[in-house]
C-alpha cells in the first residue's frame, strides 16, 4: 500500500523542495493555490456530483459517521482549551484544527489514487461536510463572542448569514451545489461539458499536492516549535489523526454496519477524517490574530505524521474495497 500512495507524497516533498529553491518566487504560490481553489478541484468535484445517479447520494451512514467525527473532537477540542486557560472565542480556532483536515488538496487525490473514479463522488461529498460546518461554527463563534451584544438577535442573525455567505460562496461549495442541480434536475451533463471539467479536474491532484508542499516551505517549524507551543499542537493532532477518524470507523462499521456494503463509501469516511490538518485553519487563526505559530507547527507535525498513519489507514482496507 505504501508503494501506492508515494508518488502522492513523492508530489508533497518535490513541491516543498520547490518552495525552498525558490524562497523569494511566492506570487506565483498564490496563483497555483489559486487554480486549485478556483478552478481544478471545483472541476472535479462538480463532474464527480452532476454524473452520480440520485439513489447514490442516499448514504445516511457516510454522512452521520462523517460529521459525528467532526462533531466529536470539535467539542473535545473545546474542551481542552478550556482546560489549558482558552475560552471562547479563541478556543474555536483549536477545535478547528483538531477537526478540519486538508480534505481537498490531500484527502481527494489519495482516494481517487488509490481506489479510482469509484472515489471521487464520496470524497466530492466528504470535502464539503468537512468544510461547511466547521467554519460557519468558528465564524458564527467569533462574530457573536467578539460582538460587545452579544444578546443582540440581529448581531446573531447577522453572524449566521455572513458564516452562509463564507461558506456557500465558497469555490467547492459552489461547485457540488452546481453538480447537485444537474443531479436533482435528471440533467444530463453535456459531452463537452464532461470532457472540459475532466481536463481541468485531472491536474486537480498532482496540482493541489505541489501547492500543498509549496505552503510548508514557507512555515518554520524551527521558529516555532517549542514547550509551550507543544502542549497546544499534541492534543490538537491526536484528535484528529486518531480521535476523528476512529470515532468515524466506530461509527460507520458498529452503528450503520457499513463493512456489509462492501462499497468505497465507509473507506472513504474513515480516510477523509484522517487527514492532517489543514491549511484553512491557519487562514483563520491569523484572521482573528489567535496563536498562528502554534497552528503553524500543528499543520506541519500532522502533515508528517500523516505520511505514516495515512498508509496504514489504507492498508487496512484491500484496493479492490472499490469496486
Amino acid at each position: 500500500m505504501f508503494m501506492i500512495v508515494a508518488p502522492i507524497f513523492m508530489v508533497i516533498f518535490i513541491g516543498y523542495g520547490f518552495g525552498h529553491l525558490r524562497p523569494d518566487d511566492q506570487s506565483s504560490d498564490k496563483l497555483i493555490n489559486n487554480y486549485v481553489l478556483y478552478v481544478a478541484l471545483p472541476a472535479l468535484l462538480f463532474l464527480a456530483i452532476a454524473k452520480a445517479d440520485i439513489s447514490e447520494l442516499n448514504q445516511s451512514g457516510f454522512i452521520v459517521a462523517t460529521l459525528a467525527g467532526i462533531a466529536a473532537v470539535y467539542i473535545a477540542g473545546t474542551l481542552i482549551a478550556k482546560i489549558m486557560g482558552f475560552g471562547m472565542p479563541q478556543s474555536a480556532i483549536l477545535s478547528m484544527g483538531a477537526s478540519y483536515g486538508t480534505t481537498g488538496y490531500m484527502g481527494v487525490p489519495i482516494l481517487i489514487s488509490v481506489y479510482g473514479e469509484s472515489a471521487a463522488l464520496p470524497a466530492a461529498i466528504a470535502t464539503i461536510l468537512h468544510n461547511i460546518p466547521t467554519i460557519m461554527a468558528v465564524i458564527v463563534t467569533y462574530d457573536i463572542l467578539s460582538n460587545r451584544n452579544v444578546g443582540d438577535k440581529a448581531s446573531v442573525s447577522k453572524s449566521v448569514l455572513n458564516a452562509i455567505k463564507t461558506t456557500v460562496t465558497n469555490p467547492l461549495t459552489v461547485a457540488v451545489i452546481a453538480g447537485l442541480v444537474f443531479v436533482f434536475l435528471g440533467i444530463p451533463v453535456p459531452d463537452f461539458l464532461t470532457s472540459f471539467a475532466s481536463f481541468l479536474g485531472g491536474a486537480a491532484g498532482p496540482t493541489a499536492l505541489f501547492a500543498l508542499g509549496l505552503g510548508l516551505a514557507r512555515l518554520n517549524i524551527r521558529k516555532h516549535a517549542n514547550r509551550e507551543a507543544l502542549k497546544l499542537v499534541v492534543p490538537m493532532v491526536i484528535l484528529k489523526l486518531v480521535i476523528q477518524p476512529a470515532i468515524t470507523f466506530a461509527i460507520a462499521y458498529y452503528l450503520f454496519g457499513m463493512q456489509k456494503t462492501d462499497t468505497i463509501w465507509p473507506i472513504a469516511a474513515i480516510v477523509m477524517a484522517a487527514q492532517p490538518i489543514g491549511a484553512g485553519v491557519y487562514v483563520f487563526s491569523n484572521k482573528y490574530g489567535f496563536k498562528q505559530e502554534v497552528i503553524s507547527l500543528s499543520i506541519i507535525i500532522s502533515l508528517l505524521i500523516a505520511l505514516i498513519t495515512i498508509p496504514v489507514i489504507l492498508s487496512l482496507f484491500p484496493v479492490l474495497g472499490a469496486e
